[in-house]
């Protein structure tokens, strides 16, 4: 399986490290991978048999070149109400003038993120319309989420979308204040995928599934920032244990539901942006199995 090594990763970490693939005979092998682009392409090809993968730009080329993988389910996403886990900030300066206290104030200034034709630029978006602007009212500056921190002291943006754990840095340093608690409402932003040498054995597949919704279920009902699951965290991720206990809480829906909505509505924005080499909107569910997530369910039940 590959797996980015951040946050919301733990829905895979907690799993492994409870004993819930063990448990289903599974012995889960997982490796580093930087881009959901370079998972997807190595679940295409079979080197990789799942990985966790957002549906921006290159992805949905892939989709709609042929490549062989299926959706099985939800990874993560914004919560149907409250603050998401990946925060909207601003410089605190700027915030203290009263020069920007909200999206409106984002007009004409240089706003930091990971790369264009990905979530980060839909999520931008997002913070921006919640004041009636779009992402063309700003001047996107790509940066690495990890240097995202220094980027807003240094003073070389005003603004950022920034996951965890960079956002609770660059807050408690003192360098950011979150200035758009709630936007995108139950946005998906990461889902499961898998490749053929993983979805053609059902009964693998299934167990696979099991394992995965346990994982959920324990981030849900005992929450992301709990002792043990901050100790998990912090294993794999190595953000220390004290600080996941101090960071926005990360969601992911306990079944694993897909919002397929929020998925087409990043298909658009993309293809109104002129990243997809294709002209009319693909139908994602097309490239879902739930079958797998609905047998695991009933099994656990």
């Amino acid at each position: 399986m590959g797996l980015i090594p951040v946050i919301p990763s733990a829905t895979f970490y907690v799993p492994m490290e409870k004993g819930y693939f063990a448990a289903e005979g599974i012995d889960l092998q997982w490796e580093n991978v930087q881009v959901t682009a370079e998972a997807i392409a190595q679940v295409g090809a079979g080197n990789l048999e799942a990985a966790v993968a957002t549906l921006g730009a290159a992805v949905l080329n892939s989709l709609n070149r042929g490549v062989d993988i299926r959706i099985l389910s939800g990874v993560h996403g914004n919560p149907p109400e409250g603050n998401g886990g990946d925060p909207m900030v601003a410089r605190k300066d700027l915030y203290d003038s009263g020069a920007v206290r909200d999206a409106s104030g984002l007009r004409g200034r240089r706003v930091g993120g990971n790369a264009t034709g990905v979530y980060t630029e839909y999520a931008i978006n997002g913070a921006m319309r919640t004041a009636g602007l779009s992402i063309a009212d700003v001047e996107f500056v790509p940066i690495p989420f990890p240097d995202i921190p220094n980027a807003l002291a240094n003073q070389a943006i005003d603004a950022a979308f920034v996951p965890e754990p960079s956002a609770t840095f660059a807050i408690e340093s003192g360098y950011a204040v979150q200035i758009v608690p709630e936007f995108l409402r139950g946005a998906q932003i990461s889902v499961l995928v898998a490749g053929p040498t993983l979805t053609r054995d059902r009964e693998l597949t299934e167990a696979f599934m099991r394992g995965f919704l346990r994982g959920l279920r324990d981030l849900n009902t005992e929450g992301w920032t709990s002792p043990a699951n901050a100790a998990i965290i912090e294993k794999y991720t190595r953000v220390p244990a004290a600080v996941v206990q101090r960071m926005i809480p990360q969601y992911a829906d306990p079944e694993g539901r897909i919002n397929w909505e929020s998925l087409m509505d990043q298909q658009r924005f993309y293809m109104d942006r002129g990243y997809l080499n294709f002209r009319e909107p693909l139908d994602l569910t097309r490239y879902a199995d739930d079958g797998p997530r609905q047998a695991a369910l009933a099994a656990l039940r």
